[in-house]
């Protein structure tokens, strides 16, 4: 019964360590995502899972398909394209719906919020240069881990009862 606990912690883990990235440094590390895509079949093995391999990487690289298209016409960073993905490894095609829809919500709150940060004096001295510039910039970018992260929480709880 502890299997699909420990495999969602796992699995927000990672989520957590991109988000906490994205936020301090303004990017995703490609081996944190690496890691976590190689991760998810084997993990789900170790803790008897029943993992279908063949359908989260189908899922992965369809995933990976929208989000580096969406990257290639700048509506998405590159480093959030390939966490998407890997996401898409662990949660498979039962989570995607839900974590898509939860992810659109939690990015939109967070878009909104920046772009008011962005606007109040106060707000944009709150945080680092890094963060400053990209509030004054004349095109706010959104740190979309920030948004993926309890998009995934959201897509994971949903899936829980399926995987115990």
């Amino acid at each position: 019964m502890t299997g699909p606990y420990l495999y969602a912690a796992i699995f927000m883990g990672f989520l957590l360590l991109a988000a906490r990235s994205d936020a301090t440094d303004l990017r995703i590390p490609n081996r944190l995502v690496l890691v976590m895509a190689l991760a998810a079949p084997p993990v789900g093995w170790l803790l008897g899972l029943d993992f279908p391999v063949l359908s989260a990487v189908i899922t992965g690289a369809a995933t990976l398909a929208v989000t580096w298209a969406m990257f290639e016409m700048g509506w998405l960073g590159g480093g959030d394209a390939k966490l998407a993905a890997a996401t898409a490894l662990w949660i498979g095609p039962a989570g995607m719906t839900v974590f898509v829809i939860a992810t659109a919500l939690f990015g939109a709150i967070l878009a909104v919020a920046l772009l008011c940060l962005s606007r109040w004096e106060l707000g944009r001295g709150a945080f680092g240069a890094r963060w400053q510039a990209r509030l004054t910039a004349e095109a706010i970018s959104v740190p979309y881990a920030l948004a993926m992260a309890p998009g995934g929480a959201v897509a994971m709880s949903a899936l829980l009862p399926s995987l115990t």
